[in-house]
């Protein structure tokens, strides 16, 4: 379990908490340090009680962080329940990022924070979507490629597929991933979804050619589509998939 992974998340300044030991989990992505405060483990989201995977992902944060020192690297000093957010590393380990490999979390990227931890956050979240661990295990989670997606309306999925063009309209933008946009595939950013992505400091056109899993509710309109509310819903397969040179946009229209 403990193997080295990815770069650990790097803040802006910060007061910290340094090394610290762990008194108790208190649930999958939530611990208890001496003095009683609590820290929230940024960049993911575990199952809550009663939902499947619950004490699995319990059980690993216990493992991860059991008798032994942990350096808590935080991003802001406490969230509005008074919680420290931090990533937790031990031993070179980042236990966001295994939590996110073994299935036993979901991507979750809320800023000023998750400016600082997409990429590595999207990282980890494609290896455990790809893996078919835990979480992705569940038939919500089951992967489908984009030209089948219209066989699956009203049905909870990870859509695959290369996104080939950003619309931007009027009323929305749409992430393309086929030719016709009356027919193919499409995932859809209103307000709410496009200001998500921009106060994280993505900009959509950059997922423009890369490949994807976008995760939600198919729906029909115009062809299949899934609604996205931010960046933590639609998961680059690909390497710098949300950095680089960004694409020619097409021109917006009223359509």
């Amino acid at each position: 379990m403990l193997t080295a992974l990815a770069p650990s998340f790097v803040y802006g300044q910060s007061s910290g908490i340094g090394e610290q030991t762990v008194l108790r989990v208190i649930d999958g992505d939530t611990l208890e340090i001496p003095g009683g405060d609590r820290v929230r483990l940024l960049g993911i989201d575990a199952p809550e009680r009663g939902d499947p995977f619950f004490d699995q992902a319990v059980g690993m944060l216990k493992e991860l962080t059991a008798s032994r020192p942990l350096n808590f690297e935080m991003c802001e000093d406490r969230d509005i329940y008074g919680r420290y957010l931090a990533t937790v590393v031990s031993e070179d380990v980042n236990v966001n990022s295994v939590l996110l490999r073994e299935g036993m979390a979901l991507p979750m990227l809320i800023p000023p924070c998750g400016r600082m931890i997409t990429v590595n956050v999207l990282a980890a979240a494609a290896q455990g979507a790809l893996s078919g661990k835990g979480i992705y295990s569940l038939r919500d989670y089951e992967i489908i490629p984009h030209a089948d997606a219209a066989a699956h309306l009203g049905k909870n999925a990870m859509v695959k597929g290369r996104i080939l063009g950003l619309h931007k309209g009027r009323k929305a933008w749409h992430l393309n991933f086929g030719q016709d946009w009356k027919t193919d595939f499409t995932a859809v950013l209103f307000t709410d979804g496009q200001r998500r992505f921009l106060d994280l400091g993505i900009d959509p056109a950059s997922l423009v050619g890369r490949e994807v899993l976008v995760i939600g509710k198919i729906k029909g309109y115009n062809g299949p589509e899934i609604i996205v509310g931010g960046p933590d819903r639609i998961i680059p397969l690909e390497e710098k998939a949300i950095q680089g040179s960004r694409p020619k946009i097409q021109k917006e229209t009223t359509e």
